[in-house]
């Protein structure tokens, strides 16, 4: 056993040495302590390489400024693919940097293990999760009440608009709801003379059905699929955009064959200018920016509503955390307590948005960036102030026979008939699994708490 350990331990010196070299890393890597002078060294890995040139310019500030009045230097360190191996292998041999980003595994694995601590276990810690009041999510966020990470970053969903098509068109206002999403597709696509079309869809990547309609229709319905207040599965709310798809179908204004189009061919094809409208999500920036370039006028919007009254829900985010905090950093509470808020601090964040790589979680950093991102349409998806993180939903455990919803929605529209019908039939098939599959402890394991109410402000 003594002999594994000091494999494991060889293992991730080795790991460590070898990405600091690549990563620029640089230093001694002892576990905390001093670093020489007085100084005591605070670790944080990463895996996030994207934004390791703001990053390291804003450490090396911190350890030239502040750090070095507070006696603290951060060491900072950006793995690559070995970055969920080598985090594994410290924590278990209690190794681990004071400050990780966290995978996923904090709860499934790192709780139940007790090599995390909650954040509130740091001086000064309930105050940084307070910030965060009734937006924290169970088994995502919190754990037993207590949290261990926090969201940093979002991807947030609109709409995606060829301007110039519109202008065209003759067409001087942009659709607010679904219905003149329709009606504005129709009368492009009989314009466009086979040349342009109103829509377009990717049917042959399931994953657009999730992340371009159920999450971004959230705003109008409350939910993307399950409503966690009542408990049940609701896919019938969603009637009033699938209605409108599949009406757009029926007009012949999508794009042809959009059948056999993948995500990356519907992009491509508004892309080329060849369609007036699609959903999109913010990582699309860069989609239209660099993958697949837009050379035209193209503007975001706010996803439709299903009424001209507007959408009464907030708007459902994906948000990705940034830090947990490994047992290390009992030796140094107060220290790696001064780091992790640097690292969440709304100044740090704003140069993020500002250099176009995050939307940031919280409107307050957006609100201190000195000037806006460059990147077109990078801005206006993060203009989102009333907002959900997407709550959990038992689909993974409810195990419905037959087709799984994004399936039965990719045959509607393929081959288009009663919506209603087909939504209907979703209601009660996987409720009826759930039922059967899901005992009533895990159910109301998904209860959204009272203070996390979806409904506009």
């Amino acid at each position: 056993m003594k002999k594994r350990v000091c494999l494991l331990l060889l293992a991730v010196s080795v790991l460590v040495w070898g990405t600091s070299l690549f990563a620029g890393g640089g230093g001694d890597k002892s576990s905390g302590g001093s670093a020489g002078s007085g100084v005591t060294k605070i670790r944080v890995w990463s895996d996030n390489a994207s934004e390791k040139t703001v990053r390291d310019a804003q450490v090396a500030r911190f350890n030239a400024g502040e750090g070095k009045a507070k006696g603290i230097e951060i060491e900072y360190t950006v793995y690559g693919t070995n970055f969920a191996e080598a985090i594994d292998i410290a924590l278990k041999a209690g190794e681990a940097p004071e400050l990780f980003r966290q995978d996923g595994k904090v709860f499934t694995n790192y709780v139940g293990a007790e090599v995390v601590l909650p954040l509130s276990d740091l001086p000064g810690g309930q105050a940084l999760v307070d910030k965060y009041k009734g937006q924290l999510i169970p088994n995502l966020h919190t754990w037993n009440g207590k949290a261990y990470t926090l969201p940093y970053n979002v991807t947030t969903y609109k709409f995606v608009i060829n301007k110039d098509l519109f202008d065209a068109a003759g067409i001087t206002k942009l659709p607010t709801t679904w219905e003149e999403v329709r009606q504005a597709a129709k009368t492009i696509t009989t314009k466009g003379a086979g040349q342009y079309y109103g829509f377009v869809l990717g049917l042959q990547s399931p994953w657009t059905i999730t992340t371009y309609f159920l999450f971004p229709n959230g705003a109008n319905t409350g939910l993307a699929v399950f409503d966690n207040e009542k408990l049940q599965y609701n896919f019938s709310a969603h009637l009033p955009w699938v209605s409108s798809v599949v009406g757009m179908i029926n007009d012949r204004s999508v794009f042809p064959g959009y059948e056999n189009l993948d995500a990356d061919q519907m992009r491509a094809q508004f892309a080329a200018g060849r369609v007036a409208m699609i959903p999109g999500a913010s990582f699309d920036v860069g989609v239209y920016t660099d993958q697949f370039p837009a050379n035209f006028n193209w503007v975001v919007i706010d996803v439709p509503a299903f009424t001209a009254s507007g959408a009464p829900y907030k708007a459902i985010v994906s948000a990705t955390n940034l830090l947990a905090v490994s047992t290390t950093a009992k030796k140094n509470p107060e220290k790696t307590m001064e780091v992790l808020n640097f690292f969440y601090s709304d100044e740090n964040m704003a140069e993020m948005y500002e250099a176009g790589l995050y939307i940031p979680f919280r409107s307050e950093a957006v609100a201190l960036a000195k000037k806006a991102p460059t990147a077109r349409g990078f801005a206006e998806f993060a203009d989102v102030p009333q907002k959900i993180i997407l709550l959990p939903s038992p689909d993974t455990e409810t195990a419905v026979e037959g087709l799984v919803y994004r399936d039965a929605l990719i045959r509607l529209f393929s081959r288009p008939t009663d919506a209603a019908a087909v939504l209907q039939e979703l209601d009660t098939r996987y409720n009826a699994a759930l039922k059967k599959n899901v005992d009533s402890a895990t159910l109301n394991g998904f209860k959204a708490d009272a203070a996390r109410v979806v409904r506009k402000e």
